[in-house]
């Protein structure tokens, strides 16, 4: 009766950290996570470049890849020679970050931006004196891969 007893507790224990494990395996790749969904933490391709006379769709074999860790460093691969981004790193490298998401903003490479993260995209804005005196504003739109 012991044997069969044991047999059992064996079982159920089998049982329950199978199934605590494929829970915790969803969370880690965040299909379950509602809030990786707004985590930076990830690999990301600059899509579109947005400024005031226009946007810019970047074609998906030129899109530059920025991947953010949670330790706020984002290694940075350029795909197109040296763009010239206002605030965002225009060469390969490891650049350091950090982001709020309460807030919204992000500061990288020593920049503060607006920074919003929904439903797989990302969207950074930040603001520019331009050649005329005023104020204008220009926008990356990044998709996470």
């Amino acid at each position: 009766m012991k044997k069969k007893n044991v047999l059992w507790f064996c079982v159920v224990l089998m049982m329950a950290f199978g199934m605590s494990s494929c829970s915790n395996d969803d969370s880690i790749e965040g299909k379950n996570d509602p809030a990786s969904e707004s985590s930076i933490v990830g690999t990301w391709e600059l899509k579109t470049l947005c400024y005031p006379d226009g946007n810019t769709e970047i074609s998906s074999d030129q899109r530059d890849i920025f991947m953010f860790n949670q330790s706020g460093k984002v290694k940075v691969f350029i795909k197109k020679g040296k763009p010239l981004y206002p605030d965002l790193p225009n060469e390969d490298g490891e650049y350091d970050y950090s982001y709020d998401r309460e807030k919204q903003i992000i500061q990288l490479c020593g920049k503060t931006l607006k920074c919003i993260i929904s439903g797989g995209d990302m969207h950074m804005e930040g603001y520019h004196q331009g050649p005329d005196d005023g104020l204008y504003v220009h926008e990356f739109i990044f998709i996470k891969k």
